[in-house]
């Protein structure tokens, strides 16, 4: 097939926007799928009879084997580029979704799951998010702010539009409009997503010139404020050797762990209180809609004053509407909940990307990101299983909750000490 050489052709704007239009598209398919799964919760367990831990284990290992995949997948996409692995990704994922719709007994679940989704998101974390750096080095914060938007915009959409279809149809078919949905539009994602911008004869950000470099081989950037990595970057072997990525590492296990209970969990929990399902479902609607302003918020922000001290007023954030949740009762307590924790988490997720290309580089940058994401995997996998272990023990979810707001507590701590691993290799 004869390949295209996009640098004869003059763009009326810089085409690093349609790649983060590209990554909000499909955050927006992914991320709000994926955030619909406590929908899907308490009608699944209705037909079937089973406890709330066995339906999480699913949920878990799905997010497990998502991460801990994703650091190959990251290698791979380093390679080879992007676009084949989001094609993998629609694949396998709407296969997955449309054998949900088919499932009849909790193996099916577990095996569907793992096989099918978990190994297909991972292309999908190994691929999207690693490639928005490499476009933007001054607008880095805003930039991965816009795309991981589009999972919150998806937060708003598909949990209502999810909730329409089980309670007007079945939770089956669900699956099978949300196989649709994804496997098409991932492919015209595909299409649109390129690897790098000196592959179409373009400089990050849309400069003419290549970036000057400092005497410390670091690229100059005015606006961030950040941790800078080296010119070129680390390789994984480098970077697994210094302190900097195992911190990063368990802040964001620890975030994860938090995000992904509320994810799961607040449906049920909310359910329990006595609201109706399609009430809960607008609580995600809700912490979609400040999601969205809490990534562009505070992506922006994090090119002034820094990755760090952005980080530490999301988690501070959502450490106080954990305890919030614990007293919420009225409607407009969940719906006050809904939208600052929305804000809080949205906050944090895309600093992580910045942060491990401006600590590491962007050489192999999917493949650290991809350690860094395995990390996340790891923690929200044991945030989703524990949250329902811990209620069908206790019959409550405060402990679970105090637990999420300990971790973060930890996690403010590293963001403390975190150092450029230069100066912290092990």
């Amino acid at each position: 097939m004869r390949r295209f050489h996009f640098p004869e052709f003059k763009f009326p704007f810089y085409y690093g926007w349609v790649i983060v239009g590209a990554a909000f598209a499909e955050h927006l398919i992914s991320v709000g799928l994926h955030n619909s799964q406590g929908v899907f919760f308490k009608p699944i367990l209705a037909e079937f009879g089973w406890n709330r831990a066995m339906l999480s284990g699913a949920f878990s290992l799905y997010t497990l084997m998502m991460g801990l995949l994703s650091p190959v997948a990251g290698a791979l996409a380093d390679r080879y580029g992007p676009s084949r692995f989001i094609v993998f990704e629609a694949f396998f994922v709407a296969i997955g979704f449309f054998l949900l719709s088919q499932a009849s007994s909790l193996w099916h679940f577990y095996a569907i799951y793992i096989v099918f989704i978990g190994v297909g998101k991972s292309a999908g974390l190994g691929s999207i998010i690693p490639t928005i750096p490499r476009w933007f080095e001054a607008k880095r914060g805003l930039s991965q702010g816009i795309v991981q938007a589009g999972g919150g915009l998806g937060t708003v959409i598909m949990p209502i539009f999810v909730a329409y279809l089980i309670l007007n149809k079945n939770w089956r078919l669900a699956y099978i409009v949300a196989s649709i949905i994804l496997g098409i539009g991932f492919l015209i994602i595909a299409k649109l997503y390129k690897r790098r911008p000196q592959d179409m004869g373009l400089q990050p950000d849309g400069r003419t010139n290549p970036t000057k470099e400092n005497a410390g081989g670091r690229p100059e950037n005015k606006n961030s404020k950040s941790l800078h990595g080296t010119g070129k970057g680390l390789t994984l072997r480098q970077a697994l050797r210094t302190r900097a990525l195992w911190q990063l590492f368990a802040i964001t296990m620890m975030a994860a762990f938090g995000h992904q209970l509320i994810t799961i969990h607040l449906v049920p929990h909310a359910t329990d209180k006595g609201f109706s399902t399609a009430t809960a479902a607008t609580f995600m609607s809700v912490l979609g809609v400040t999601n969205i302003l809490g990534k562009l918020t505070m992506g922006t922000v994090s090119d002034y004053i820094g990755r760090q001290k952005a980080m530490i007023i999301a988690f501070s954030l959502a450490i106080v509407m954990l305890f919030w949740l614990i007293v919420a009762e009225e409607l407009w307590a969940f719906y006050l909940f809904a939208a600052l924790f929305g804000f809080a988490y949205a906050g944090w997720m895309p600093l992580f990307p910045t942060l491990t290309a401006d600590l590491f580089g962007v050489a192999s940058l999917g493949a650290i990101y991809g350690v860094v994401n395995a990390s996340n995997a790891i923690g929200g996998a044991l945030g989703t299983f524990l949250g329902g272990y811990i209620y069908d023990v206790t019959q409550s979810y405060v402990k679970a909750f105090i637990l999420a707001a300990g971790l973060l507590a930890i996690g403010i701590g590293l963001i403390l000490t975190l150092r450029t691993p230069e100066k912290q290799v092990v």
